[in-house]
C-alpha cells in the first residue's frame, strides 16, 4: 500500500521558537508529531528527542507504545543531567501503518483525525478541559474559549502530578481507499473548529496543498502557537 502525505511545520504569529518536531519515515511505516513545552529552548529538545527516540524504537522493531515510554525516560534522564532543561516535556501523537492496519498512540493533547467524507476525531486530549468535559463539568462548545484549554493532564517527561508514570492511549484500525489521516500539534485545533479542518480537507485530495492550506487558516486565525500538520492517505 502506498502512502501519499503532506507536512509542514510553522513558528507561528507569536512564539519565538518551533518546539515542534516532527518525522517522516514510510519506510518504517512512521509518522509522529511531538510538541515541546518548557522555559528557555528546552521544549525543542524535548520534542527532537521524542521524535527521534521513536524513530530508533521503530526501526529496532519495538512496539508504539513501548518507543513512546522509551521516549519518555529519555527525555526524564536528560532533564537530570542538565539542570536547563529541568522542566522541559512534550506531547506525542504517533502513527504506524503496517499494510492498510493503522495504530495511533499518543500523550498529552496532539491530535489524529480520520476524514472519509467527514472528519472523525480518533484521540482524546489528555487535558484538563477534556477532563472536565468528561465529567459534564463544561461542553464541547465552551471548552476551547475556557481560561485552561491549553493544560495538559501528562506529558512525556512530566507525568502526572503524583508520579513520573504516563499513560500512553492507543487506538487501532484498517484504512480504506479513501481514508486519510491528519496529525497536528494544538497550534492547529487551538485555532480552527473541526468543522473548519473538514471544510479545508474537503477542498482538495492533494495532501501536500491541504496541509498547506491548513498552517495557512491557523496562521490567519491567530497563530498564537507553533503548528504542525501532517496529512497521509493510504491506496
Amino acid at each position: 500500500m502506498a502512502n501519499h502525505f503532506g507536512h509542514g511545520s510553522h513558528i507561528g504569529l507569536v512564539r519565538q521558537c518551533n518546539e515542534d518536531s516532527y518525522a517522516c519515515l514510510p519506510e518504517f511505516g512512521l509518522w509522529v508529531i511531538a510538541d515541546g513545552m518548557g522555559g528557555h529552548a528546552a521544549g525543542d529538545v524535548a520534542s527532537g528527542i521524542a521524535v527521534r527516540e521513536i524513530a530508533r524504537c521503530i526501526e529496532l522493531n519495538q512496539s508504539l507504545p513501548e518507543a513512546i515510554e522509551s521516549a519518555h525516560r529519555s527525555i526524564l534522564s536528560a532533564a537530570e543531567h542538565d539542570r536547563r532543561l529541568r522542566d522541559m516535556g512534550s506531547t506525542v501523537v504517533a502513527l504506524k501503518l503496517t499494510g492498510n492496519r493503522y495504530e495511533i498512540a499518543w500523550v498529552g493533547d496532539s491530535r489524529a483525525y480520520l476524514w472519509n467524507a467527514g472528519l472523525y476525531r480518533l484521540t482524546k486530549d489528555h487535558s484538563y478541559i477534556q477532563m472536565m468535559i468528561d465529567s459534564g463539568v463544561i461542553s464541547e462548545i465552551d471548552a476551547s474559549a475556557h481560561p485552561h484549554s491549553n493544560v495538559i493532564s501528562q506529558a512525556l517527561g512530566a507525568g502526572d502530578s503524583l508520579s513520573n508514570q504516563i499513560k500512553v492511549d492507543t487506538v487501532s484500525g484498517e484504512l480504506g481507499a479513501n481514508d486519510t489521516m491528519l496529525l497536528c500539534s494544538d497550534g492547529l485545533t487551538g485555532e480552527l473548529s473541526d468543522q473548519a479542518i473538514a471544510a479545508i480537507l474537503s477542498e482538495t485530495n492533494e495532501n501536500q496543498a491541504r496541509t498547506d492550506q491548513l498552517i495557512a487558516a491557523a496562521l490567519k486565525a491567530g497563530g498564537k502557537d507553533n503548528v504542525t500538520v501532517i496529512v497521509l492517505t493510504a491506496d
